[in-house]
């Protein structure tokens, strides 16, 4: 008789970086305007989309005899390794930070010598002239590796926003491990479904909200399926995939259709004269103020926002 296939145990059942998952949201959701999808409109409890990535591959991802090195390959997925973090990295270390890290024997060689402060604050570190540009890239780096996961984050994009290693070598790296042959996050999650369900796999959120699973699903590659009872809910969820994912010829038709919309709304206040004065001046701006009228003098007296 033949073997019976070795059960199936996903990632998320054994373990799950909560902590680093945890900082990763926090950043998605205090970037405001930044994220992706609450520019369509507020939704109360939407998730973010880098837990909802997690979370997809947390069950598609294989459990192993060897968690520490299935934590790894979690999380060089997700780009939350120190390779990953690296590669996020967008902003520079100003130089005055980098000095806080450095050992006395770095700060001489990379800085210049402090002058006797005369002035308070005393003047900020300096660089030294010269520093050829790897010298740079590479204190950079040296000072970045050095840092708390908390404090590499605030220099680094939204983990949203990568899509998965970009180093042929890590993908090597990932691929041996799991018996795979992807270069993508979304084709390793189609072969890892093929392999569990025999297909790409299908992701249904009978309650989706603003719409962060079925976008993040689809975004990744898999089947998205959704639904809610609450309109609202349901008209976010279709603008976040037909219209933040609709791709670059959608936003220059929106964008396109935007600029018509407002030349015909400036054509028409124009005519009716509005926010213009008697010699045709428009107006920039309108400032509002609260005012009372004194009771001894009879004047009126603005107020204050607060007191």
């Amino acid at each position: 008789m033949p073997t019976p296939p070795a059960p199936f145990t996903p990632f998320i059942a054994t373990q799950l970086p909560i902590s680093k998952l945890s900082k990763e949201s926090y950043k998605e959701r205090s970037a405001n305007q930044g994220q992706r999808l609450t520019g369509l409109g507020k939704w109360w409890g939407r998730k973010p989309l880098i837990l909802v990535r997690a979370a997809l591959l947390g069950l598609l991802l294989p459990a192993s005899d060897d968690p520490r090195a299935d934590r790894e390959l979690f999380l060089k997925l997700l780009c939350m390794d120190a390779a990953g973090l690296w590669q996020r990295k967008t902003k520079p270390i100003p130089p005055d930070v980098l000095y806080q890290y450095l050992a006395d024997d770095e700060r001489a060689a990379l800085f210049e010598p402090p002058a006797a402060p005369t002035t308070a604050p005393p003047p900020r570190p300096k660089l030294r002239a010269g520093l050829a540009r790897h010298q740079r890239d590479e204190l950079q780096q040296r000072v970045f590796a050095r840092m708390s996961y908390d404090e590499q984050l605030t220099y680094c994009e939204l983990a949203e926003r990568c899509d998965g290693p970009n180093d042929p070598h890590v993908w090597a790296q990932i691929n041996a491990r799991l018996g795979t042959n992807a270069r993508s996050l979304a084709a390793l999650l189609a072969e890892l479904g093929a392999r569990q369900f025999g297909h790409v796999p299908r992701i249904g959120d009978a309650f989706c909200g603003g719409g962060s699973i079925p976008f993040e699903v689809a975004r990744c590659g898999c089947y998205a399926y959704a639904s809610d009872l609450n309109p609202v809910a349901a008209l976010l969820t279709w603008a976040a995939l037909n219209i933040v994912g609709g791709g670059s010829a959608l936003a220059t038709q929106i964008t396109a259709a935007q600029q018509q919309l407002y030349a015909q709304v400036e054509q028409q206040i124009s005519a009716w004269g509005i926010e213009h004065n008697a010699a045709g001046w428009r107006a920039d701006n309108f400032l509002y103020c609260t005012e009372t009228r004194c009771p001894e003098c009879g004047w009126l007296i603005p107020l204050a926002p607060r007191g």
